[in-house]
């Protein structure tokens, strides 16, 4: 008759899952301590300095498994809490990083310039034909700076409703070119998450919330 192996007392007890031996628990700590002191020789007893050092090993574990599960919990309800605060600003008008601009009702949405210095920008409103129909300067400070398109075409008349982009270039006072980012606000139109991270919908396009350089 065959027998099966006997294990060596590592397994997993009946109706318990398997366990990861290569993970030492505080039970396991205490019980070799106690398994050491148990054995050690009587005529050469264990060392009260290996003793102590021992303890304080055993207690910064405790310690630290207390630290760890503390600061997990800290960051999932951070997380619960961006997540929820996030949600505010589905229906609010934010400014991220494009060119796109919206003619509704005879107003024209708001863009922006954010500029690595001063000077004076020349901004260019073009229809969805591609033809530009307005070019128009706007001073400029170094940061974020808004620029609002008043509508009007080069003739005066007001521009009709539809999509519109913007482009600008930008000089010093020395007539140097001045590097910027055009921007662009528009309602945020849905929201979601990526890899823990909000992503909002602006104007059919995706943005990080980390994107944003205004909210209003």
């Amino acid at each position: 008759m065959s027998i099966a192996g006997i294990t060596d007392g590592t397994g997993p007890s009946l109706g318990q899952p398997t366990r990861d031996i290569s993970q030492v628990s505080k039970l396991d700590f205490m019980a070799l301590l106690v398994a050491q002191i148990k054995n050690q020789d009587p005529t050469s007893p264990m060392d009260n300095a290996a003793f102590t050092s021992q303890i304080t090993q055993f207690s910064m574990l405790d310690q630290l498994e207390t630290m760890s599960k503390s600061m997990q919990d800290n960051v999932a309800v951070g997380t619960a809490i961006n997540n929820t605060a996030m949600l505010a600003l589905v229906g609010r008008n934010a400014t991220v990083e494009g060119n796109n601009l919206t003619m509704s009702n005879g107003a024209a949405s708001e863009n922006g310039i954010a500029a690595t210095a001063g000077g004076t920008a020349t901004v260019s409103i073009t229809d969805a034909t591609g033809h530009v129909v307005r070019t128009f300067p706007v001073p400029v400070t170094k940061g974020l700076n808004t620029v609002k398109w008043d509508g009007k075409l080069e003739d005066g008349t007001v521009a009709v409703d539809g999509k519109y982009t913007i482009s600008a270039s930008i000089k010093d006072r020395s007539g140097a070119d001045v590097s910027f980012k055009t921007l662009m606000t528009g309602a945020v139109s849905g929201l979601r998450y990526s890899d823990n991270q909000a992503v909002v919908m602006i104007n059919g396009q995706e943005f990080f919330v980390s994107e944003i350089y205004k909210v209003s």
